[in-house]
C-alpha cells in the first residue's frame, strides 16, 4: 500500500480542546502515536460518546461545521451519527498527531449499496500498515481493523474481513461465527473532506424515506455489551445476553434517555 502524507492538510484543520475532548472519553494524553492508543481512544470513544439521531427527531439541523460538532458532542455531552462523530474523532487524531484522512464509504441495504458519501469512517497509517477507525457506525467493532486483504479478525464475540474489489474498492464484511460473513459497507482509501459530506448528511436528515427518520435511535458500547434505545424499546446485552423492554410512553424514553445516556 502507498503511504499518505495528510501532514499540510493536518496543519490547516480548525483546532478543538483537545483535553477536554479526552475528558469527554476518559482518555489520557500519550506524547507519541501509537497503535495501543488508538485502540485505546476507539474503544473509549465507542463507551463514552453514544451513536444517535436526536437532532433529527427533534428538528435540530445538523450543520457538518467542527466547532458545532464539538460543542454538541464535547461540551453538551451529547452524541451524534458518522458524519459528526468520525469527522471530529479525525481531528483529534489529527492534534495528537496520527496520520490520518477520512474516507467515503456506501453502506448495504437489504443487498444494495447506497450512494457514494452514505458513510464517513477514517483510515490511520502506521509506517508500512494502514488500519480502518470507525466510531460513527452504531454496532459495529470496537477495535481498529488492519487493513489487509483476505485476513479474518476477532473482535470480542465478532468477525470482521476486508475484501478487495478489481476496481480496488474495499469491502468490510462481518460474521457471528466466523464462517458466514455480511458485506456491511464499501470503501475507498481516497481522502475526503468533512465537507463533501454535505449532500448526504442532508438527505439523511431531510428525505422522508431516509432510514434515521424511522425512529429515535442512541446507541453505545459498554464495557461488556452494548445499550440501545428506540422509541419503543430499551435493549441491554451483557456478555452476549438481550434483556429487552418495552418503552410506553415519550416520559419513559425520556427518563431512560437520562438514565442510560445522561441525556
Amino acid at each position: 500500500m502507498t503511504p499518505f502524507n495528510t501532514l499540510g492538510n493536518q496543519s490547516k484543520l480548525p483546532k478543538i480542546d483537545v483535553d477536554k475532548y479526552l475528558q469527554r472519553i476518559k482518555c489520557q494524553r500519550e506524547r507519541v502515536p501509537n497503535l495501543k492508543y488508538l485502540k485505546s481512544l476507539h474503544k473509549s470513544h465507542l463507551i463514552n460518546i453514544p451513536f444517535e439521531n436526536l437532532d433529527i427527531h427533534m428538528g435540530n439541523q445538523i450543520i457538518l461545521d467542527v466547532k458545532r460538532i464539538y460543542n454538541k458532542i464535547v461540551l453538551n455531552k451529547r452524541g451524534g451519527f458518522c458524519y459528526e462523530l468520525n469527522g471530529l474523532f479525525y481531528h483529534l487524531l489529527s492534534q495528537l498527531g496520527f496520520s490520518c484522512h477520512l474516507i467515503s464509504a456506501q453502506t448495504y441495504e437489504d443487498g444494495e449499496l447506497r450512494p457514494p458519501f452514505d458513510h464517513a469512517a477514517i483510515l490511520v497509517h502506521f509506517e508500512d500498515q494502514i488500519y480502518l477507525v470507525d466510531v460513527g457506525f452504531g454496532d459495529l467493532f470496537l477495535q481498529p481493523k488492519l487493513l489487509q486483504v483476505g485476513l479474518v479478525q476477532m473482535d470480542y464475540n465478532r468477525y470482521f474481513r476486508i475484501d478487495k474489489t478489481i476496481d480496488d474498492e474495499y469491502i468490510l464484511h462481518l460474521s457471528e461465527n466466523s464462517i458466514d460473513f455480511e458485506p456491511k459497507y464499501l470503501f475507498t482509501a481516497k481522502e475526503r473532506q468533512l465537507i463533501e459530506f454535505i449532500d448526504r448528511c442532508d438527505d439523511h436528515q431531510n428525505n422522508k424515506n431516509s432510514h434515521f427518520r424511522k425512529q429515535k435511535l442512541i446507541t453505545r458500547a459498554t464495557p461488556i455489551g452494548r445499550v440501545t434505545l428506540t422509541d419503543s424499546k430499551l435493549t441491554i446485552t451483557e456478555i452476549g445476553k438481550k434483556e429487552k423492554q418495552n418503552i410506553l410512553n415519550l416520559d419513559e424514553f425520556r427518563v431512560k434517555l437520562k438514565e442510560y445516556f445522561g441525556i
